[in-house]
Parts: C-alpha cells; sequence; structure tokens
C-alpha cells in the first residue's frame, strides 16, 4: 500500500514515534490546597471573610474573585451564605492567604465543608491533625479510606495529601470521611 520512503512506513503500515523532551513532575507539585464552605461573614474592606460557621478565616484580599456570569468578579460580588471554593496557603497560620475565590460550587449535604491539603500535626493520641492550618478532630471518624480500602487513624500520619469533609459542631471542626488522594504516595512508602 505505502512504500518505503524513509523509516517509518514498512510494508504498508504506519509506524509512529513520539519522542518527548523535558522533565518529568509528579502530580503532587501541581495539586492544590482547597477549602470549600458557605461564607459565614464578609468584610469588603480588608478582604476578610471567615466560613464554615465561622471557624475558618480567610485573607481574600489579593485573591482573584470569580463568580459565575460575572466579569470581572470583585469581593463584592459575593456574599453571606454563598458556598465558595477557596485555593490558596495558611503560611504556617491558621489564617489562609487565598489566591482565588470561584462561586458558587456544591458540597455534599452531609457536610458543612472540605479541605483539601496534606496533613500536618498528627496527634493520634488526641485525634488531631491539621490540614490547610485548620486543625480538626478526628474522634468520630470510622477510619480514612484509601485506594478502596479503609485504614485507623492511627496508621496517619503528616504530609499525605487528603480530602476532609468537616461537620462544624461546639466550635470545632469535625471530621466525618476522610480519603487519602491517589497522587499521595508517601502514605505507603
Amino acid at each position: 500500500m505505502f512504500k518505503q520512503v524513509k523509516k517509518g512506513f514498512v510494508f504498508g503500515s504506519f509506524i509512529a514515534g513520539i519522542c518527548i523532551t523535558g522533565a518529568v513532575f509528579p502530580m503532587t507539585l501541581f495539586a492544590k490546597n482547597k477549602i470549600v464552605g458557605a461564607i459565614s461573614s464578609l468584610d469588603e474592606n480588608t478582604g476578610m471573610l471567615t466560613i464554615i460557621d465561622n471557624l475558618v478565616q480567610v485573607d481574600a484580599s489579593n485573591a482573584k474573585i470569580q463568580k459565575k456570569g460575572v466579569d470581572d468578579a470583585a469581593l463584592s460580588d459575593i456574599q453571606e451564605g454563598d458556598i465558595v471554593k477557596i485555593t490558596g496557603t495558611d503560611n504556617d497560620s491558621s489564617v489562609i492567604k487565598a489566591t482565588s475565590v470561584k462561586d458558587p460550587v456544591k458540597l455534599k449535604k452531609n457536610y458543612d465543608g472540605k479541605i483539601t491539603g496534606k496533613t500536618e500535626k498528627v496527634n493520634t493520641s488526641a485525634d488531631t491533625f491539621r490540614v490547610m492550618g485548620q486543625e480538626v478532630d478526628a474522634g468520630n471518624l470510622p477510619g480514612v479510606s484509601m485506594g478502596g480500602r479503609t485504614i485507623p487513624f492511627d496508621a496517619m500520619r503528616p504530609g499525605v495529601r487528603v480530602d476532609v469533609f468537616v461537620i462544624a459542631k461546639d466550635s470545632k471542626l469535625i471530621a466525618k470521611k476522610m480519603v487519602i488522594r491517589s497522587e499521595s504516595c508517601n502514605f505507603c512508602h
């Protein structure tokens, strides 16, 4: 069918090769810390807002605001009660420094918030840990989901990327469900 003109065409079959150059980056390099929850209070003048029943403070003064249907959205375009997704860092404090605030987003009905980030200061004897600078109580957590199986919270350690679904109760963030993210291979290595 085809004649062999150059390497790649052989006896009517097309043989293709792809040469990829450049560095290979692990998926965790691009992983972002995120938190989802309803806005409890908002101060447009300072850029500060709180979410999840006033338990999580966020500095959104320099954040990019994304509001569906609004071009060049500003903090004034979102309001108390809106469920937002905040991307940012905690900078070793309990205040999250937001790089973006997106509205609207959905949240499962059984939860007040969802936090995605790496575990820190894991205290298995006190059943607590921190994620995105927020202390989370894991005392009632039935276990941690990992690749289709459930492991006890006692096996948890710092530096593991997780999704934590929380409720607000007695001025605390209580973990109701915790899932180890697939790119978090440092849990088993």
